[in-house]
């Protein structure tokens, strides 16, 4: 019988205007590590935060790998996406996953087994999103997952177990042989933990689909020192030699945090968002943008943070929204990611009996940036089937001109979102 599973995974971002959501995480730690239990709260906490940033530096490498598979596909193209949530997805996936489509999927998310254990990359994303789900006033995360199970699949125990300890899945029971039903069952759960962002994740669900996976991040900040809407002007943007747009170019003065990478050939700056999280503005010199997209790695966000001058800045910044989709299959499958999209699949961990693969992943992200703060939001989905007075003038920073950005959750050294303005009016 033909067996087919959608997998969706939800991103909903910055600055949003509503609640908090308190989430349906499990606060106990249920991750198979009992002494955990009997640390103090302080040594507890430390514990975690190790946990996390184990995982930090590989997700920040797949971050910038990913980017260039995207940027080669197009130089002239906008580019958005959140490698949080891509990650996420598939690290949950190889729970599942067996033999050389467990090893592919490790290696394109660049985790190296002979430097981390799988139980030490699984306890990472539990500790990512128990990190990321802590109460914070300034800035509010919440990030979950959900399974939506046909009613007569039987699903195996450790799968189960796994996917609600390590990644706090909650559970559903659907018949998808009513797709009406199931959808409007899918559609209102994600509208409502999206706050209405996300109102049709799921639209002509085959009948026999057997099971659902979803993924949602929320995240909440504004600006710590939010543009003066009365100093936004129109300008001019320069996307290339030949084309010149009109842009809302919002204007501040203030002390940040910059510097010029003279190795890179780009200007970075840092602008806090109230809370744990920052943006990063990179800036290429003229011509430079194939330099910085082909040499950025990891390293330079440590480098960076080490030698950050901070100064007055005249900062202009261009108001944007951005509106992206990617077909993962295609991308990962240059990353590695081969046998999980064939019928070499080996996903028999998922279910007691049949045979699954992915047959499509589907990344789309959206995002303003405006005067207050940041409103963002992505989606993954995979389908799978059966088979002072004596200072010097204040630097100038002018981002008319195509540059890059990142979104960095400070607590977990985590790239939120990654992505590159070419033409700010290209929605």
């Amino acid at each position: 019988m033909k067996t087919i599973i959608y997998l969706f995974f939800f991103l909903i971002g910055f600055h949003v205007h509503c609640n908090h959501l308190s989430g349906h995480h499990n606060d106990q730690e249920k991750d198979g590590d009992q002494s955990e239990h009997q640390h103090s709260p302080l040594e507890e906490q430390r514990n975690k935060t190790t946990k996390c940033h184990k995982i930090a530096p590989s997700n920040a490498d797949f971050a910038f790998t990913f980017y260039r598979q995207i940027a080669s596909d197009g130089a002239e193209k906008n580019v958005f996406y959140s490698p949080t949530s891509i990650s996420t997805a598939f690290a949950m996936l190889s729970l599942g996953a067996k033999s050389e489509t467990q090893t592919q999927i490790h290696k394109g998310l660049t985790f190296n087994l002979s430097e981390i254990e799988e139980k030490e990359i699984h306890k990472g994303f539990h500790h990512l999103i128990h990190m990321l789900n802590q109460p914070n006033n300034k800035a509010e995360v919440n990030i979950g997952n959900a399974l939506f199970i046909q009613e007569s699949l039987k699903l195996l125990p450790k799968f189960l177990e796994d996917a609600k300890t390590l990644y706090q899945s909650e559970g559903f029971s659907s018949n998808f042989q009513n797709t009406a039903i199931a959808e409007k069952q899918i559609n209102d759960y994600v509208e409502n933990k999206t706050h209405g962002k996300i109102t049709h994740a799921v639209q002509n669900l085959d009948p026999s689909t057997i099971m659902v996976l979803v993924n949602y991040i929320f995240f909440k900040a504004f600006w710590e020192d939010p543009f003066n809407t009365r100093s936004i002007r129109e300008e001019d943007f320069f996307v290339n030699a030949n084309t010149t747009v009109k842009v809302n170019m919002m204007f501040q003065s203030n002390y940040y945090k910059f510097l010029h990478d003279d190795d890179l050939f780009c200007t970075v700056v840092e602008i806090p968002y109230k809370g744990d999280a920052s943006a990063l503005f990179i800036l290429p010199d003229e011509g430079k943008m194939q330099h910085v997209e082909a040499g950025l790695v990891k390293e330079h966000l440590s480098k960076w943070a080490q030698t950050f001058k901070y100064e007055q800045v005249h900062l202009y910044i261009p108001k944007f929204s951005l509106s992206t989709s990617y077909d993962l299959k295609n991308l990962l499958q240059r990353l590695g990611v081969i046998n999980v999209f064939g019928h070499d699949a080996d996903l028999s961990g998922i279910v007691e009996e049949g045979k699954l693969m992915v047959n499509k992943a589907i990344h789309k992200a959206v995002i303003d940036v405006h005067e207050t703060g940041t409103e963002a939001a992505a989606v993954t989905v995979m389908t799978m089937m059966g088979a002072s007075a004596f200072a010097p003038p204040p630097t100038v920073i002018k981002l008319n001109r195509p540059f890059l950005f990142l979104i960095v959750d400070k607590k977990t050294n985590s790239i939120l979102f990654f992505g590159k303005v070419m033409n700010p009016t290209e929605k």
